[in-house]
This record gives structure tokens, C-alpha cells and sequence, in this order.
């Protein structure tokens, strides 16, 4: 699933393309993606609505309208929005199988945004003005944002008794870190997964909550990650390149880049987790 990385890369890209243009319309082919409002609703609100900003709350994107509407785009398993100018005959995007291009907006200046799922998990709201998204409403802190800060983070993990992996992977504790990234920085911080939140000491806190943003920025600075299957491309149709500073994640067969002790995969909460026992205490 697309992480905070990913989705803020996307952010960005249509930040680029799509700001101060105008839909002309929309070509929906499975309906059931939308999930508020009816399909025919949603048509008629957004024709000839101009895009005015774009921001991201974990890892949903909000595309927010001159009318106020806002649309929130969660890309689920393995959406991507991919963005095709008016003029690009021989686009990597041409290439995406087209029974996937789920949902199209096209704007008056004739470039499209599409929105293609293999495993079709994503969803799109469509909300007013004074209108909240529970899920949304719920999410925890922003890990990048200044109001995330290491003595609340002590504070939140102080509270609870799970282990920091699910911790950390929790969005109404944290939004956006999903599997990938959890790995990656508890490996970075030396800190076992299976620790008890409450359990882990002011230093140890502090070197999970500075390698949560250094990882964070990084991978954003990447483009992101994109695994082996490829389920996750940016705008343009590119890759993330992040994977290649990927130190313990996906490795079932590795061994510690530090130490060289061969990796273990544990699951926690159904998912696999990858560390090394000798580098994390």
C-alpha cells in the first residue's frame, strides 16, 4: 500500500499538473469506487469546477474545489492517479492496461488524470464544504508537521501497551507509516518491533522519532518506494527509488547490513516484519 512518501510525492505531482484547471468531465467504469456521493451526483458537482489546491492527511490526498467541494482520493492496495497531457502519444503511461483506468477526469485543456487500480481497494469521497471524513477526523499526528515533536511522542507512547511496531503502523496514533516505513525505522533506531511502547526509554524514543522523519524525507526526496511488483508509480508513471536504500524490508533471505547476522521475519498483526535480533534490542 502507498505510504506517506508515496502519497506525498503524488501530492506534489498534482500540485504541478492540475492547479487552476477546470474539469470538463468524467468517465467513471466501476462506480462502486465512489463511495460518496451516487455516481450521477458526483458528475454533475465537479463539471466545470476549477482545482484550487491539493494537501495530503496521511495517506489520503484531498483535492479541494473553487466551489469548496472536496474530493479525498485514498489509493488503497494499488491505485495510482496517473497524469496524461493533452499531447503524449508514446507516454509510459500508454502502457497501463486499460481495463484498470477505473475513473478519468478530464480537464478543459484536454490532459486527464487517471485513476487505475489492479486490486480496485481505493475510494473517493466527494464531501462539502462543512462536511467531515470520520477517518480522517481520526488520524493521529502528522509525523513531518512541528506539532509532532519528540516529547509528545514519549507522551503518546507512554500510554499505551502495544508493541511499537503496531504502534507506529497505527494511523490515530500516526499518520501515513505503513509497513515499509515501520521496518525501516525501528532497524535505523536499533529498536526490536516487538518492544512494549511504555516499555522503550527517552533515548531509545528519540532515536525512533528522529529516524521516522530522516526516513520519511528521504523516501519522499526518492520519490518514493516502488517494490518489485510495481504496484505503485508516481504521476508520471516513474518509479520510487527509495527501494534502493532499503536496508531490511522485503529481505527474507538477507542478512544485517551492520552486524551481517542473517535477518529474521516474524509476523506482528498479520504482517511481515523483518529485523535483525543481535542490531535491535
Amino acid at each position: 500500500m502507498p505510504e506517506l512518501p508515496e502519497v506525498e510525492t503524488v501530492k506534489r505531482g498534482l500540485e504541478k499538473e492540475i492547479i487552476n484547471k477546470k474539469i470538463a468531465k468524467i468517465q467513471v467504469n466501476l462506480p462502486s469506487l465512489i463511495k460518496k456521493p451516487p455516481i450521477d451526483k458526483l458528475m454533475t458537482r465537479l463539471k466545470n469546477n476549477m482545482i484550487i489546491s491539493i494537501k495530503r492527511r496521511g495517506k489520503y490526498i484531498i483535492i479541494i474545489f473553487d466551489t469548496m467541494d472536496y474530493l479525498v482520493v485514498h489509493l488503497g492496495m494499488s491505485g495510482r492517479l496517473l497524469f496524461q497531457p493533452k499531447t503524449l502519444p508514446h507516454s509510459k503511461i500508454s502502457n497501463t492496461i486499460e481495463k484498470h483506468n477505473h475513473i478519468l477526469f478530464f480537464f478543459e485543456d484536454g490532459s486527464k488524470i487517471i485513476y487505475n487500480d489492479v486490486r480496485k481497494f481505493g475510494k473517493m469521497w466527494l464531501l462539502k464544504r462543512d462536511e467531515k471524513l470520520t477517518r480522517i477526523e481520526s488520524l493521529g499526528f502528522e509525523p513531518l508537521e512541528p506539532c509532532f515533536t519528540v516529547s509528545e511522542f514519549y507522551r503518546i507512547l507512554q500510554e499505551s501497551k502495544v508493541n511499537i511496531k503496531s504502534f507506529l503502523m497505527n494511523q490515530k496514533n500516526i499518520a501515513g507509516i505503513g509497513n515499509i516505513y515501520a521496518n525501516e525505522i525501528l532497524f535505523h533506531a536499533g529498536v526490536n518491533p516487538l518492544r512494549k511502547a511504555n516499555s522503550l526509554r527517552k533515548d531509545e524514543v528519540k532515536r525512533i522519532y528522529l529516524q521516522t522523519k530522516n526516513i520519511l524525507l528521504k523516501a519522499i526526496s526518492s520519490g518514493g518506494t516502488t517494490m518489485i511488483d510495481e504496484s505503485y508509480l508516481d504521476l508520471s508513471g516513474n518509479r520510487g527509488e527509495y527501494g534502493k536504500e532499503i536496508m531490511v524490508y522485503g529481505k527474507k533471505t538477507g542478512i544485517c547490513p551492520i552486524c551481517g547476522q542473517p535477518l529474521e521475519v516474524i509476523r506482528i498483526e498479520n504482517r511481515s516484519t523483518f529485523l535483525c535480533s543481535k542490531c535491535q534490542k
